[in-house]
């Protein structure tokens, strides 16, 4: 068996270390199960790809969550579907872990966040994932103040509806 390409083995370790944000962002934007996986293929396909092009000097975890928003965002453009979180069960965000109360918390925060429009819901997830405002402007490229200005009433909208 021949040894794999520079190429093939940078890829795999990129997948390997990165596959759980990679299902993370195909979940937030995926109908059902069978689209999470068909959504998580289409990155990895992006990231193969986009692999000679990658510019070092960005992080990995960066480039890679671009990536995966913008696939997540064309595709949705291309087909005109809409993502709905609570079709999704529990066990592909980790959730079941949690107790029964934290997961009706969490079930309710990820059906809110899945309401969102598909700028606003990348821009949560990558503010929940502790991403500064400054990454959040690299990965979406929004302005550092619109990210900013968008978080605030995204949060403000995400309280009201979670308080109806």
């Amino acid at each position: 068996m021949s040894r794999p390409s520079e190429k093939t083995e940078r890829f795999l370790e990129i997948l390997r270390d990165h596959d759980a944000l990679i299902y993370k962002v195909c979940y937030m934007y995926a109908e059902d199960r069978d689209h999470l996986e068909d959504l998580h293929q289409e990155v990895a396909a992006n990231v193969w790809s986009g692999l000679d092009g990658f510019n070092s000097m960005a992080k990995v975890s960066t480039w890679v969550y671009r990536i995966a928003l913008n696939t997540c965002i064309t595709y949705f453009r291309r087909h005109g579907k809409h993502s709905s979180v609570s079709r999704l069960d529990e066990t592909a965000y980790g959730l079941i872990d949690e107790s029964a109360e934290r997961q009706a918390q969490l079930r309710m925060m990820y059906e809110l966040i899945g309401r969102l429009g598909k700028i606003d819901k990348a821009i949560v997830m990558l503010w929940l994932d502790e991403h500064s405002y400054d990454e959040i402007s690299e990965i979406t490229g929004l302005s550092r103040s619109n990210v900013a200005s968008r978080l605030y009433r995204i949060k403000q909208r995400l309280s009201s509806s979670a308080d109806k």
